[in-house]
């Protein structure tokens, strides 16, 4: 039977073990050169699109997020912390967003009417209309940087690629903290 080309390196050990602390394990060389080029072309890919949309746009992409999903949730607003668990964010990092927001007058904040604790955030029609302004413009990005650049059999290897680690990353966070964190 064919062993799976091993992905970590186990510094050395001759039973392939390494002992479980950080400096024991690495990547091999051509799965870390993998690892590197992923996470430089999704931050390069950040960073043009937030550029884009703050040169154009006077948003970041962030905010452009939050835009869309008020506007794809009922009545045009969501709680906070709702809000945050949607985008990934820290709550506090989508608090301060969220205030960015307020001041250019794309989203209102409110108390929840429900138990007066919880902030309620609203999308404004001005809100609607930078969302409806700046729609092209992650459109043009995503043809140009990203599906230009592959056929759609690639896009489906892609496609399916980014259902497994998604997958992963959802049994992972299902389980508790390591102990010390």
């Amino acid at each position: 039977m064919n062993q799976p080309e091993r992905l970590v390196s186990s510094a050395g050990r001759e039973d392939g073990m390494g002992a479980g602390d950080f400096e024991s394990r690495w990547l091999a060389p051509d799965v870390n050169a993998v690892w590197a080029r992923f996470l430089n072309v999704t931050h390069r890919l950040e960073h043009q699109i937030d550029r884009r949309l703050q040169d154009h746009h006077g948003i970041t992409h962030t905010q452009y997020e939050i835009l869309v999903r008020l506007a794809d949730s009922d009545e045009r607003a969501m709680r906070m912390s709702d809000l945050a668990d949607s985008i990934v964010t820290a709550k506090s990092a989508v608090t301060y967003q969220v205030n960015r927001l307020s001041e250019m007058g794309l989203v209102e904040r409110n108390k929840c009417d429900r138990d007066n604790r919880g902030i309620w955030v609203k999308l404004t029609a001005a809100g609607v209309e930078r969302l409806e302004q700046a729609a092209p413009c992650i459109l043009s990005l995503v043809r140009e940087l990203f599906l230009d650049a592959i056929n759609c059999d690639q896009a489906a290897e892609l496609d399916k690629l980014l259902e497994i680690w998604s997958d992963n990353l959802d049994a992972g966070a299902a389980e508790p903290p390591a102990e010390g964190r």
